[in-house]
This record gives C-alpha cells, sequence and structure tokens, in this order.
C-alpha cells in the first residue's frame, strides 16, 4: 500500500430556495425546473478547496465508524424536497498535512473525528458554525434562517481549533469566492458543520498495469476502500475497468 492525498472539511448548509435563486434568478420556483444543484471548485497549484456530495433538498447525516468521534456526511431523499441544501466544502490534504507514513492520513482523520466529538460536547452533537462568524474569525454559532438538520444536534463551535490555519483559510477562501459565483453561498447564516474528513481513503493498494496488486496475484483492489475513486460514480467506472480486466484475463479460449 502507499499513503494518497484526499480532502477535509465540513457540511455546509443552505435553504434551498436561495441556492434555486442563486441559480435560476427570477425563475427559481418555475415547476419546471429541478431543485438547483451545484459543483464549485477553486484550485491553485496542487491546492484545492472544492463542493463534493451535494444534496439538494437534503439533510447533514452521521457517518462515524468509531466509538467517541464525529463525522458528517449528507443524502437527499428521492423527492429532494427538504427545506434545506447542503454539501461537502473540502480541501485538499496531502503528506505535507499528515505525513509520510503509511498510515498517517487515518491517523489525521481520526484526530479530527475526535475533536470535533470533544467539540460537540462529548455527546455525538457535531461542532457546527455560522458562516459569518466563520469569516469573520469568531467561535460561536448563530443560527438564522437556516436550521441545522443533523439529526444529533449541533453545539457551537470554532474550527480553527479543529483545523489548521491552512485549511480555515482556504474554507474561507472558498466560501467567499464560491459566493460570488453563486449568490448565496456563503451568506451570514449558512450553517458549517463538521467535520467531514471521509472524502476518499487516506491510502490506496497498488495494483499494475492489469489493474491486479503488485504483491498478490489474483486480487484486484477496486473502488474507494482501496483508493482508486471518490464517489459512487467514479467507483462505479473503476469497477467496470477492473471487471474487464478480470473477463479478459480468465476468458475461456475462442475456438
Amino acid at each position: 500500500m502507499e499513503p494518497k492525498a484526499f480532502s477535509v472539511g465540513v457540511r455546509v448548509e443552505h435553504l434551498q430556495d436561495r441556492i434555486d435563486t442563486g441559480l435560476y434568478g427570477g425563475l427559481a420556483g418555475h415547476p419546471n425546473l429541478p431543485r438547483g444543484e451545484y459543483q464549485l471548485s477553486l484550485r491553485q497549484g496542487n491546492q484545492a478547496v472544492y463542493t463534493f456530495c451535494m444534496c439538494p433538498g437534503g439533510v447533514v447525516v452521521p457517518a462515524a465508524s468509531e466509538q467517541e468521534t464525529v463525522v458528517t456526511n449528507g443524502m437527499s431523499e428521492f423527492a429532494r424536497d427538504g427545506k434545506n441544501a447542503n454539501s461537502a466544502l473540502v480541501v485538499s490534504v496531502d503528506q505535507r498535512d499528515f505525513g509520510s507514513n503509511l498510515l498517517d492520513g487515518m491517523a489525521f482523520q481520526r484526530r479530527l473525528e475526535r475533536l470535533a466529538f470533544l467539540a460537540g460536547g462529548n455527546s455525538g452533537k457535531a461542532p457546527a458554525q455560522d458562516a459569518g462568524s466563520f469569516l469573520a474569525e469568531k467561535p460561536g454559532l448563530r443560527i438564522g434562517r437556516v436550521e441545522p438538520s443533523f439529526v444529533r444536534g449541533v453545539e457551537a463551535g470554532d474550527f480553527s481549533q479543529i483545523f489548521s490555519s491552512r485549511i480555515t483559510g482556504w474554507l474561507r477562501e472558498g466560501l467567499e469566492t464560491f459566493h460570488r459565483r453563486l449568490p448565496g453561498f456563503g451568506d451570514g447564516d449558512t450553517l458549517l458543520t463538521g467535520v467531514e474528513t471521509r472524502t476518499s481513503s487516506p491510502v490506496r493498494i497498488c495494483r499494475g498495469e492489469g489493474l491486479e496488486s503488485e504483491t498478490l496475484p489474483g486480487l484486484y483492489p477496486c473502488g474507494e476502500g482501496a483508493g482508486y475513486a471518490g464517489g459512487i460514480t467514479s467507483a462505479a467506472v473503476d469497477g467496470i475497468r477492473v471487471a474487464q480486466a478480470v473477463m479478459a484475463r480468465f476468458a475461456p479460449p475462442k475456438c
């Protein structure tokens, strides 16, 4: 295996109507238009901040896999008819942030998830800040028009006490830049709920050109867990590639 880059950040939550207006303008609410979706990114060199897994009319959900940790994710039901929209707002991280040893990325994830648990009052609540406070570099949470949807509840937090100054700086840059592209994205009462740490695997199981493990013949590392995808669609595409490689190798000879 080898360590790999991934991304960490928060869930950013808006009123769905505000996103619709930012995207559609005066046509927002027209019955022939779907709930508004967005995908935003800002890259400078090998660093980036971007939105991921946007959930129209959705909710922020807990996704921890260990005791005394908090991890956020998002989902929409089929109707996409919830009051809020949410997405991950994340910053790319690599060995400069977490070290060069094989499992340093996993340790980095675990530390952030543990800090989020502590910031939520050791109760399973998620730390949260309004965008106005976060951009002003002030701790606390002011709930305005956007009510948090996280089912375990939220606790006023300070993400500068969880993330490094580089990560918080890029999150602020993303909020401000994306607000200029999509009016409403960085409104003062936009909610940030954390932490989002499971964008992709922090390790990769190495494979060769035939997509087979370099050290264990017959093993075909595949998808997100093996470090070759960062979402449902990319995992599916990688699965197709691996299936084709397996079929090409083991198909019976043609007569």
